[in-house]
């Protein structure tokens, strides 16, 4: 690693982490959230890019222009977001499973906007032989909508998330119930989610065991509902 990269790594580990906020902020899209004045910053992590929402503390779309700062793996990239709708997108050579710091420079109406957020690398677990099978049950049927790596896509959300983790109202039989038949969309930005058809009777446990393995090296474990933003009426019920 290089000094101008040591030098703004040392920079980037001094800014505040992002935090649910008191409840008050939702991600919405399977982000991390983070509030930077009057406003509400999204980001995620795509495989080959970011995504970035901004919104106003009614949740509502604020337009906005800006760029990010992107360490990963000792090396600094800056990357021009561009507007796609109502978020940011930028092309990135990342994945989901990196380990990556990143900074965020917006501007909302002349208003300066910046959040910092941090992902570790993803840790890949030993399995045992249920959660092996069920990997592979996952690759088949899951991953396309939740990432490979369990932390969600533009099509679905991450599975590595405190939402997820059992005792959060997520427990094994809610999840074996939405693996098994779908469900009505109803806590995220992502619609239903259809029964995935490609899963046998029975499956469903080994998809389960491969989800929990994969919280558990990842540090996704049972977590009361106070430390959770809230999600309306919804809060600790199974769905997209």
């Amino acid at each position: 690693m290089n000094t101008s990269s040591l030098s703004l790594l040392a920079a980037l580990v001094l800014l505040p982490a992002p935090a649910f906020a008191h409840q008050a902020a939702i991600p919405f899209f399977g982000g991390q959230i983070a509030a930077s004045g009057d406003m509400h910053v999204e980001f995620a992590i795509r495989d080959g890019g970011v995504r970035v929402w901004l919104r106003d503390h009614a949740e509502k779309p604020v337009a906005a222009t800006g760029k990010v700062t992107l360490l990963l793996g000792g090396a600094k990239s800056e990357i021009t977001l561009r507007a796609e709708g109502d978020r940011l997108v930028g092309e990135a050579p990342v994945k989901t499973a990196d380990k990556v710091v990143a900074v965020l420079a917006l501007n909302a109406g002349g208003k300066a906007v910046s959040a910092r957020f941090a992902q570790e690398a993803l840790v890949q677990p030993g399995l045992n032989a249920a959660a092996s099978v069920g990997q592979g049950l996952f690759a088949a049927n899951c991953a396309s909508c939740h990432g490979p790596s369990l932390r969600g896509t533009d099509q679905g959300p991450p599975l590595l998330h405190a939402w997820y983790a059992a005792g959060s109202g997520h427990d094994d039989t809610q999840v074996l119930k939405v693996i098994g038949n779908g469900t009505s969309g109803h806590m995220w930005k992502f619609g239903d989610m259809p029964k995935p058809e490609g899963v046998k009777a029975g499956q469903e446990q080994d998809i389960l065991a491969y989800i929990r393995a994969m919280q558990a090296a990842n540090g996704i474990g049972s977590a009361p509902a106070a430390a959770m933003p809230a999600m309306g009426d919804h809060q600790g019920h199974a769905g997209h």
